[in-house]
């Protein structure tokens, strides 16, 4: 079976969830039952490193392709879809995919599955939606613009009152568009059981709609996991947070939520920060991350940003994890690493960190509420039997080599619903 991956950056230049996510389900599905892997990344046209439609193999492998080009971002549509055509004609010629799995469609467009469909007919289409895009013009929060809400459902209406440059009509005419075009794929796929509820209420559906989580990479020590599992400090009092910092990660509502604290002389505790690109933040927002991070810098230390390869001694210094985004999240992968490395998880209660947390080894507190941060806080610290039932729960997070098997079922499933009817004919 040959499969060839699509993403949207490569991981040497481009560094986030779906990257690694599709880098390491393409290096483990590898020789696994037969399977022959190739992967093609996207690199925008505006890095100009790459022209639209050049396409260059990655030095030192055949099985890594780059290819140059961009899309708009209203429907996601590629305006040199034929500079393309022309280069993937070329590259699906040489390997003669049975499975095209898309692990994201920005940059390339969402244009180019109708494209593949057409030069590979047989092939079997996937596509991994990692966040809601699709659905949502606000770069895909479901939050309104100007008032920060959360909002339950994508209409033309509610987008066009964020968007008014676009009418009603724009978001419908988008919708469909979206639409026609995934619901024409074999399958459709997403790390989380609440995306793909949301997609459904929005009126995007598929027979094959399927939850399957990210696999953490290989590099995570199996070796060592016991040991880190088992190293706290006494006072269970270090907390930390992993994410850029930016609104609606929520790094300012826990430092708000420290401040809270703070200020009702509770003090033996400290908030480990692991992130960065604050500069590139809105001023504003910039202005008071800063404002509270002064009010709270004996309990709060900016560390930075960190390696993935730095990720296990970093869980040995703190005890906790929080995960206090604004918005819906889909299934961030912080909290797989921390459940992982035995941290039990103190997160939003709403959408895909609800569903990863509840039950799972890990807290809720009202999502947007630094009070209700504070107060679930101040409950976790040295409270010493509920970190222990805690971490009983805490499932074992799915590898790279599970969500390989899995994916290796699904692309085997599809491709024998597609031989049947042929099988019965004869």
């Amino acid at each position: 079976m040959n499969v060839l991956y699509l993403i949207h950056g490569h991981e040497n230049f481009s560094v986030g969830g779906a990257e690694n996510a599709a880098f390491s389900l393409f290096r483990e599905i590898q020789g696994r039952d037969g399977i022959n892997a190739w992967i093609l990344a996207a690199v925008h046209t505006s890095k100009e490193v790459l022209a639209h439609g050049e396409l260059r193999s990655v030095e030192g492998t055949d099985r890594e392709y780059l290819i140059g080009t961009s899309c708009e971002w209203f429907r996601f549509t590629n305006a040199h879809i034929s500079s393309i055509r022309r280069s993937l004609q070329r590259l699906l010629g040489h390997i003669n995919p049975d499975v095209i799995h898309l692990q994201h469609y920005v940059h390339f467009g969402i244009d180019i599955i109708p494209l593949l469909q057409t030069l590979c007919p047989k092939a079997k289409i996937v596509v991994t939606l990692h966040e809601y895009l699709s659905l949502c013009r606000h770069n895909g929060q479901m939050v309104a613009t100007h008032t920060l809400k959360l909002c339950e459902k994508a209409t033309p209406l509610a987008c066009s009152m964020c968007y008014p440059e676009n009418s009603t009509s724009d978001f419908f005419l988008r919708h469909h568009y979206i639409r026609t075009i995934l619901e024409s794929c074999d399958a459709l796929i997403s790390p989380s059981t609440f995306l793909i509820d949301r997609y459904r209420n929005c009126g995007i559906d598929h027979p094959n709609f399927l939850m399957i989580e990210n696999g953490l990479p290989n590099h995570f020590n199996l070796s060592t996991r016991d040991r880190v599992c088992s190293t706290f400090s006494d006072k269970l009092n270090r907390f930390a947070y992993f994410g850029q910092l930016n609104l609606y990660k929520g790094p300012l509502l826990l430092l708000k939520a420290v401040y809270l604290l703070q200020e009702q002389g509770i003090q033996n505790f400290t908030v480990n920060i692991y992130g960065a690109n604050l500069e590139q933040q809105p001023e504003e927002f910039q202005e008071e991350f800063k404002l509270f991070h002064d009010k709270v810098r004996d309990r709060v230390l900016l560390k930075g940003s960190y390696r993935q390869s730095e990720l296990e001694t970093l869980m040995q210094e703190n005890d906790w994890v929080v995960v206090p985004s604004i918005w819906w999240e889909n299934s961030p992968v912080v909290i797989q690493e921390a459940m992982y490395y035995g941290r039990p998880v103190i997160g939003s209660n709403i959408g895909g960190t609800a569903e990863k947390v509840n039950g799972h080894g890990g807290l809720t507190f009202t999502a947007r509420s630094e009070g209700a941060l504070a107060g679930v806080l101040e409950k976790a610290m040295g409270n010493t039997s509920l970190h222990q039932a805690l971490r009983l729960e805490i499932p074992q997070p799915i590898t790279a080599s599970d969500c390989a098997d899995i994916h290796s079922t699904l692309y085997r499933r599809l491709l024998a619903e597609a031989e049947a009817p042929f099988a019965t004919a004869r």
